[in-house]
């Protein structure tokens, strides 16, 4: 049988991954005052730090256009037995709840089999599922085996952000307007989790040096209780804060496989500028 891999452009994979292994990505789309853009096809990362930057606002995001996720689901039911599809959190997007109603419309009228599955994440989080599937796709699985084992893989996965400024977490109502202000003043740097699905406030550290190091202590003692982890650290590389968790990753940890990636355009709408994240899960080659 023959599995297509769909995913949203959330989980930001190399241009060259996605064309090896012919995965289909759907963009979802960045609006500022100027126009709105796609994402990764219409505006690069850089340029959406950029315009952010020069205009002077927080942009929004929507999730595809169901005109083109249809023409999509359809086009892949016509050559493939069964599709699955990743997308990132719901708690964050309303993309899998608008895949999912797609899908089953779809499936219905070409007879495949497609399943939606909630990454409870994004960036590299979401990524990683995509990067299992595949795998497990070249050794023949089929969709029904797959997932049970990216259920297996997300209990293993953990991601924690930070971020420069607190304005866009306020726009987001994650914090207080008064709280964003009083925070910047006070450098609060809080530290971000993925909780249900939904980015929260994990824990409020003064100063980035001190959140580094808090988000090291914890993958520390994830990686006591299991060595055989893959990391992705996240972010610019002329950030101070990606440049310690790397050389830190480097000489202590160098037998461990190390991914470095972007803080792309739509998490950068809820987390801002110079926004930054160290995430782990399991290294499924290793038994």
């Amino acid at each position: 049988m023959s599995l297509a891999i769909v995913t949203d452009s959330t989980a930001y994979l190399s241009d060259e991954f996605v064309s090896r292994h012919d995965i289909t990505v759907l963009p979802l789309t960045i609006t500022f005052s100027d126009g709105s853009y796609r994402d990764n096809i219409d505006i690069t990362i850089d340029e959406f730090y950029a315009k952010m930057a020069a205009l002077d606002e927080i942009p929004t995001s929507s999730q595809p256009a169901p005109g083109l996720v249809t023409e999509a689901f359809e086009g892949l039911a016509d050559s493939h037995d069964e599709i699955l599809v990743v997308t990132l959190s719901k708690g964050i997007s309303g993309t899998f709840q608008t895949f999912s109603m797609i899908a089953s419309e779809v499936a219905e009228e070409k007879n495949v089999r497609i399943e939606v599955y909630n990454s409870d994440i994004s960036l590299i989080g979401q990524g990683l599922f995509v990067q299992e599937a595949v795998k497990l796709r070249e050794q023949g699985l089929g969709l029904m085996d797959i997932l049970p084992k990216l259920d297996a893989l997300k209990l293993t996965a953990d991601a924690y952000f930070s971020v420069e400024d607190l304005g866009h977490l306020a726009k987001g109502g994650r914090i207080s307007a008064s709280a964003a202000g009083i925070g910047n003043l006070l450098q609060v740097k809080p530290i971000l989790h993925f909780e249900q699905g939904k980015i929260e406030v994990f824990e409020k550290v003064r100063t980035h040096k001190k959140t580094v190091k808090r988000m090291l202590d914890l993958f520390e003692q994830a990686y006591q209780a299991n060595p055989h982890l893959r990391v992705a650290i996240v972010g610019e590389d002329d950030t101070p804060q990606v440049q310690s968790l790397v050389t830190y990753m480097t000489e202590n940890h160098p037998d461990l496989d190390m991914q470095r990636t972007p803080v792309g355009p739509v998490i950068g709408t809820h987390l801002g500028p110079a926004a930054y994240a160290l995430v782990w899960w399991q290294n499924t080659d290793i038994d």
